[in-house]
């Protein structure tokens, strides 16, 4: 499902890919991301491989992953990003299977023990009709037994007063501004970086809201996490990780 180029309501332009226009940069941007990293290997590795990564951009995990020794087959939606994907896993001595697709309309690409949807992917699905019709949709992709992972964020009131409307320095050279729309759970994210400007939206939902629809789209073994690590998820945490699991047959 692809996206018209449009104006928020701060003025700024929100493009049909955003993560084309960063480029290269995508991976200035988020350098310092690397928590989930080691968390989304180890998980692989236990499920044995191969494993579904769902927005897998660039790479930046299913490269250490495929490292391991496990098979990745990565959907994106992003051109660019699969083929910055594709570089980097060459220049490790490595291989992925990459598709291009959105992950509201998947193609049919078998079960996994293992599908994950890493650095807030789900935040790009804007209602509960689509949340819900993409979680369907992974869990058929799983085996029986499989697991789901994914994280999120859902900001609270100082995190969004903290930022709105603000370019802040995300990295050396790379600025980043969140415009909060608190009515419709929406953010307007826009990233300058190397001359250019990307802009995308994302929606975000509560924990508890996560947790009805994961059991509404047929897991029923489900938990949430406050980190990577396995901390409690507090009643004020910005971000969650997300393992479900189905005790019945995959697509079933």
């Amino acid at each position: 499902m692809r996206r018209r180029n449009g104006s928020d309501r701060s003025g700024g332009v929100v493009t049909d890919d955003a993560y084309a226009v960063l480029g290269t940069d995508y991976d200035a941007w988020c350098h310092s991301v690397t928590e989930d990293i080691d968390f989304y290997v180890r998980l692989a590795i236990e499920s044995g491989g191969p494993v579904l990564e769902i927005g897998v951009g660039s790479g930046r995990i299913a490269v250490p992953t495929a490292l391991a020794g496990i098979t990745v087959v990565g959907v994106d939606r992003s051109g660019p990003m699969l083929d910055l994907a594709r570089s980097k896993a060459r220049a490790q001595g490595v291989t992925l299977e990459l598709v291009r697709a959105d992950m509201r309309e998947l193609p049919e690409l078998g079960t996994f023990p293992l599908v994950t949807v890493p650095f807030r992917a789900l935040l790009h699905l804007r209602d509960d009709a689509e949340r819900l019709g993409v979680l369907r949709s992974l869990r058929a992709r799983l085996e029986p037994e499989g697991l789901l992972a994914f994280d999120v964020f859902h900001p609270d009131r100082r995190d969004i007063e903290d930022t709105d409307g603000r370019w802040l320095e995300r990295e050396p050279g790379i600025m980043e501004r969140a415009d909060w729309h608190p009515a419709d759970h929406s953010l307007t994210l826009r990233v300058r970086a190397g001359g250019r400007e990307a802009g995308m939206r994302l929606w975000w939902m509560e924990p508890d809201g996560w947790g009805r629809l994961l059991v509404e789209a047929g897991f029923d073994r489900v938990k949430r996490y406050g980190g990577f690590g396995g901390e409690p998820l507090a009643a004020d945490a910005a971000d969650s990780v997300w393992l479900a699991r189905t005790s019945g047959s995959a697509g079933g």
